[in-house]
């Protein structure tokens, strides 16, 4: 700023001062001047023309507060805040006309302990009477819900009017002078509006309550509660349930402070529950809602312990602080476009707007007047109807939209159920179908089942023909042998040697065909376990070739241990197989020769005798079950032996094959077994 604007700024800064202490001055002498009574008009309101003065300790008496200093003019009426000194107010007044009945000192606020009244003329202080909660209501000086004293100056003149307020709730008060005659009027149109107001809550209650009974809804409940609490908090408040039923101060203030408490989360609540907030941060209202739960039973205690004032303040100061954050928050939620919150500004606005006037006139920040009075009570009721009314208005929403999710839901349904069935009949076609060929495959077992069947009729037949056959001979043998050593037992050592090998010869020809037998049916039993041990092959040629005649058999062995892990018995069955039929159909005086090789992981024994040709179409059946050649009938023999090998071979991972089927090379049998078996 230029310095030569300094001068200019100054005088003008002056010139305000002035005009402020003017007017401060002005105001002064306006409060300071006597309210005049002329008895034309029905009501004074003592606002501008009251003084106040504390008294910390409650001693002063009327006399010794008049002369006391500290007397401060009041801007308007009192609003003391939560205070635990006692408050004195000066009214001077000027009586022009005294009209009939007299005056009646009226203060609005219904919660005040001890109320006492006091006028002066000149000299001495009279008292006018007391009221307040601390008094019984039988005994006040006018039966009214707030205290009422009467003011009847016996003539014109000037008075000063003296009056001591003592209160644990917020001592805010407005004074009032009213003509009896105007205040009996009032009386009945202030009952007829608290009929109609709280009619209007009752109606909403009851409203709700069917409503809630009828629907359940979650949020009719919850505002059931939050209303009930409100309304009752109200009458409190007013001084009604006081006046009706003469309820004493020790219940009244625990009542409204437990009230006022329970008040504060159950406002949480349901303004969170508007908000959708648990949508958004669902910990921070559980945390939240569990915090300001505690506090409220805390205060709670307070009030109900004695300690009103302690209790209400933390509340009401959490009461500001929350209608703050919650109408930043739904600042905040509107700019993003959250859609319940667009409500929460009308309803809630309307509502947190007129607490905050009613808290900040409690707390002494707000003028007392009748608009900081009533405006609490106007802005709740419309707080109420309009939320009465988005909550009927959103069930009836979301009944609609479940209604339509229904509707959509049973197209759906619809649309489902004919694909199913689409597909149920696409399904049971194919079942059809599948039935068809899996019938169609069930017939073709049952003719290879039949087929087999007959096989096995067919096996069985030359199973018996051939035991028949083959048993006989050895038993023949053996009976014949027995017969001749029982007739002739004094026969030379020779011959009765001889017909004893005969016996044993067919004892172990005997033997052999059951060890066939029995090995045969162990291979059918598909869960036999194979006995896995260590064998060695070598060893276990050797201990076969003793079987046969010297030099018969000759064994060459390649490079390598030759050793098995595999069932040692089996695999004695299958070798021993392999050197009997390669020794039966082997010509006298001839040899058979035994090669064992191991190439890679597979050991491979080839047995080869020389012997004639072997016809292809015998070649193909030559491990088959009872199966005997045409070379072969010339031999005894059950049709066995290649069989097993083949069936041990499978059993043990390997295989057997034909090598060579004789003629010009020798008859060659190859059998194949892994040196370690996977399982």
């Amino acid at each position: 700023m230029k310095r030569k604007y300094y001068p200019t700024t100054r005088a003008w800064l002056a010139l305000l001062a002035w005009l402020m202490a003017g007017m401060l001055f002005l105001a002064a002498e306006a409060r300071a001047a006597p309210l005049r009574l002329d008895g034309q008009v029905g009501v004074e309101d003592a606002g501008g023309h009251l003084e106040r003065l504390d008294d910390p300790n409650g001693s002063l008496d009327a006399a010794t507060a008049a002369d006391a200093p500290g007397w401060t003019p009041l801007p308007g009426n009192l609003s003391a805040g939560f205070t635990p000194a006692t408050v004195w107010l000066r009214l001077p007044v000027r009586v022009d006309q005294i009209p009939q009945g007299g005056w009646m000192l009226r203060l609005s606020n219904a919660l005040l302990d001890d109320v006492r009244a006091y006028v002066s003329r000149g000299g001495g202080w009279a008292p006018l009477g007391r009221s307040g909660e601390d008094l019984a209501r039988a005994e006040w000086p006018v039966d009214y819900r707030s205290p009422v004293i009467q003011f009847n100056p016996p003539s014109a003149g000037d008075y000063v009017i003296l009056v001591r307020l003592e209160s644990k709730n917020a001592l805010a008060a407005r004074l009032e002078v009213w003509q009896r005659l105007a205040f009996d009027n009032q009386s009945r149109r202030e009952g007829l509006l608290f009929g109609l107001y709280f009619g209007f809550y009752l109606l909403l209650i009851c409203a709700h309550a069917a409503f809630w009974l009828v629907t359940r809804a979650p949020m009719s409940g919850l505002f059931l509660a939050y209303i009930g609490n409100c309304v009752f908090n109200e009458v409190l408040s007013l001084g009604l349930v006081q006046q009706l039923t003469g309820l004493p101060v020790a219940w009244s203030d625990r009542l409204l402070g437990v009230g006022i408490a329970v008040s504060l989360p159950v406002a949480l609540r349901i303004a969170c529950r508007q908000l959708n907030l648990a949508a958004l941060y669902p910990r921070t209202v559980r945390w939240l809602d569990a915090l300001f739960w505690g506090i409220a039973v805390a205060c709670a205690t307070l009030v109900v312990t004695g300690h009103y004032a302690w209790g209400m303040q933390p509340i009401q100061a959490l009461a500001l602080l929350l209608i703050v954050g919650f109408s930043a928050l739904a600042v905040y939620l509107l700019k993003r476009g959250w859609r319940p919150a667009r409500f929460f500004a009308v309803a809630f606005g309307v509502f947190y707007v007129s607490v905050l006037i009613a808290f900040l006139r409690n707390l002494g920040v707000f003028p007392v007047n009748a608009f900081t009075e009533y405006v609490s009570t106007l802005g709740t009721m419309l707080h109420m109807l309009l939320l009465s009314l988005f909550i009927v208005g959103r069930y009836e929403r979301q009944r609609r939209f479940k209604e339509r999710q229904q509707a959509n839901l049973a197209a759906e349904l619809a649309r489902q159920h004919s694909h199913r069935l689409e597909r149920e009949v696409v399904l049971r076609t194919a079942e059809m179908q599948s039935e068809i060929e899996r019938r169609v495959a069930l017939e073709g077992e049952l003719r290879t089942s039949l087929d087999k069947e007959r096989q096995m009729f067919v096996e069985q037949r030359e199973f018996v023909a051939m035991v028949s056959h083959e048993f006989r001979t050895p038993l023949a043998i053996i009976t014949t042998s027995a017969q001749q050593l029982g007739r002739n037992l004094a026969a030379p050592v020779e011959k009765s040697l001889a017909r004893c090998g005969n016996i044993r010869d067919a004892a172990l020809r005997l033997l052999a065909l059951v060890d066939e037998y029995l090995t045969d049916d162990r291979m059918r039993e598909p869960r036999a376990a194979l006995r896995m041990t260590r064998c060695d092959v070598p060893a276990l040629l050797e201990d076969l070739r003793r079987e046969f005649p010297p030099g018969r058999i000759q064994c060459a062995y390649g490079p390598g241990a030759h050793v098995l892990a595999c069932d040692a018995s089996m695999l004695h069955i299958a070798l021993r197989n392999l050197l009997a039929n390669a020794d039966r159909h082997c010509a006298e005086g001839g040899t058979v020769t035994v090669a064992v090789e191991q190439e890679g992981g597979v050991l491979r024994i080839a047995v080869s005798n020389p012997g004639s040709h072997i016809p292809p179409a015998e070649q193909e059946r030559l491990f088959q079950k009872y199966y005997r050649g045409q070379n072969a009938l010339r031999h005894p023999g059950a049709g066995l032996g290649l069989y097993l090998v083949k069936s041990i071979a499978e059993r043990l991972g390997g295989t057997v094959i034909l090598e060579t089927a004789g003629g010009a090379e020798p008859v060659c049998f190859c059998l194949s077994l892994p040196l370690h078996r996977a399982d």
